[in-house]
């Protein structure tokens, strides 16, 4: 029983890390989470697992952000990074937060082995791979607006973002995505200040 208990554990996790993550909320191979901070402020991340490509994170972490913009009645959004003051200025763009990879399990030429947990009743192991894993984050403040708009603030239109990310996302990467400085530039948008003019010139 032991012997089968055990290979079924093992058959798992090798399937779990063989799989990229996925776009759902945050499980065991990884996901988004987000956090309500204020009405229009959630801080939302992504955290791949170490067969998700940066790339693939940073596009599931834009489309969420973009997604809940679109969720809670808003237009646009804008990102700062976590623990920053939400009223310190101009907000960076996305990808300003995207979390260098995290090493995860021993560096080394140990061979995969099986790793006993501690607790009481049945033992339960598992799979720990005997090479480094790399795994990548993003992170950040999601800032949401809609009419009227706040003036000298790059913005980002929400759906412009879902209209771009769609296909990459109900794909499940099949279909390749714009680049990201294209997939920016095309759902950016500011509002520049009204200023008022005489004939002598600006006032």
């Amino acid at each position: 029983m032991l012997i089968s208990t055990l290979a079924a554990v093992m058959a798992a996790a090798l399937l779990l890390t063989a799989c990229v993550t996925p776009y759902a909320r945050k499980g065991w191979t990884g996901g988004y989470t987000d956090e309500k901070i204020d009405e229009n402020h959630y801080r939302v991340r992504f955290d791949g697992n170490g067969h998700t490509s940066s790339d693939r994170v940073w596009y599931l972490w834009l489309y969420r952000c973009a997604e809940l913009t679109k969720e809670k009645g808003y237009t646009h959004f804008t990102v700062r990074k976590p623990g920053e003051p939400l009223a310190s200025g101009p907000a960076a763009g996305p990808g300003a937060y995207e979390r260098q990879p995290a090493a995860h399990a021993d560096a080394g030429q140990e061979p995969p082995r099986l790793v006993k947990t501690k607790g009481g009743g049945a033992p339960i192991f598992i799979y720990s791979p005997g090479y480094t894993v790399t795994t990548w984050h993003n992170d950040a403040v999601v800032a949401m607006f809609r009419e009227p708009l706040p003036e000298a603030v790059l913005l980002l239109k929400a759906q412009a973002v879902l209209d771009q990310l769609g296909p990459y996302v109900q794909s499940d990467g099949k279909a390749a995505p714009l680049a990201r400085d294209e997939v920016l530039r095309n759902a950016a948008t500011l509002v520049r200040p009204e200023r008022g003019y005489t004939f002598g010139g600006e006032l």
